[in-house]
């Protein structure tokens, strides 16, 4: 190679400046191996496992639903995953006047009249004779997609108890009160396991109370089906299988031909949702597969405990 003016080119690099760099970069990765090689694949899944407990834990207390966290062997050799099944929020509808929808697919046909004194501003009445519902959405599984299952929720406030509609969500979810102001709902699921029923009753034994604002849910996540008032948990049934919904499904609220006898603010609709598997270390997998459930709460149903085996005492 010849130089100019005894010089290298402006821009390149001597044998030596190569070997400095090599050396360097062959002790830092020295170093990093090392490191790596130290870290405790016992703490990190520890750490992985209480990240997606947590999430799971405030996700129930937030929204006041239950909620899970799966953890999994690997199958044929792949790595362990700790998953949590978490709520996701699909829409909500408020009832002020104005309010702007984010979306053309969020936006909603309102019935009945507004009335400012609501529970979180305005609500809205049905009006008599009227037969239009309250509020009446179109929900097709691409907007609202309940495979996975979900939840509905409505804010009310019952002039009297009589029998109404709450809500009816398509075929697959038609939610009721009784004469004494009791609730009951029916689903109709699909994609069950073989010789499940195709249906889940409710029927709640506590009257919604009267001249009081309260939050009523129906809910189901692909194993039970339940009621749940102000949080608390009325009644609960086998449901196995998803919500029935297809490009007709539409969600209507207080229909008029059977309106709620009262005020109706807030509704909101839920989806339950896995959020991305977290791998765990390569060297560990849980001796079984773990299914740790929280209530509504928050509160753990059982163990959150999992036994991890190392690779290598496995048989």
């Amino acid at each position: 190679m010849v130089f100019q003016n005894g010089k290298p080119p402006a821009g390149g690099f001597t044998l030596i400046e190569l070997l400095v760099v090599s050396t360097v970069l062959a002790v830092l990765l020295g170093l990093s191996v090392g490191f790596l090689g130290r870290t405790d694949p016992d703490g990190v899944a520890a750490s992985v496992l209480a990240g997606e407990l947590r999430a799971a834990q405030l996700t129930a207390r937030a929204e006041g639903l239950p909620t899970e966290v799966l953890v999994l062997p690997g199958a044929d050799g792949a790595v362990a995953t700790v998953q949590s099944r978490v709520l996701q929020p699909v829409v909500a509808f408020h009832f002020e006047p104005g309010s702007a929808a984010l979306d053309d697919s969020l936006r909603p046909t309102l019935g009945g009249e507004g009335v400012p004194a609501g529970r979180f501003g305005h609500a809205r009445r049905n009006r008599p004779g009227e037969r239009t519902p309250l509020l009446r959405w179109a929900a097709p599984p691409e907007v609202a997609d309940l495979g996975e299952g979900g939840a509905l929720r409505v804010d009310l406030r019952l002039d009297a108890r009589g029998s109404c509609v709450v809500l009816r969500l398509g075929g697959a979810v038609d939610l009721q009160l009784d004469d004494s102001g009791r609730p009951r709902a029916r689903l109709r699921l699909s994609g069950g396991t073989a010789g499940a029923s195709n249906s889940a009753a409710l029927q709640a034994g506590v009257s919604l109370p009267v001249g009081r604002w309260c939050t009523l849910d129906v809910a189901c996540d692909g194993r039970f089906a339940w009621l749940a008032l102000d949080g608390r948990e009325l009644a609960r049934a086998v449901a196995d299988g998803r919500p029935l919904q297809d490009e007709a499904t539409v969600l209507e609220v207080s229909p008029g031909d059977a309106a709620v006898p009262g005020l109706v603010d807030e509704v909101r609709v839920f989806r339950y949702a896995f959020g991305a598997p977290q791998n765990l270390p390569s060297q560990l997998q849980p001796d079984r597969r773990y299914r740790i459930a929280f209530d509504a709460r928050g509160e753990a149903l059982g163990p959150t405990e999992v036994r991890f085996v190392h690779a290598g005492d496995q048989p």
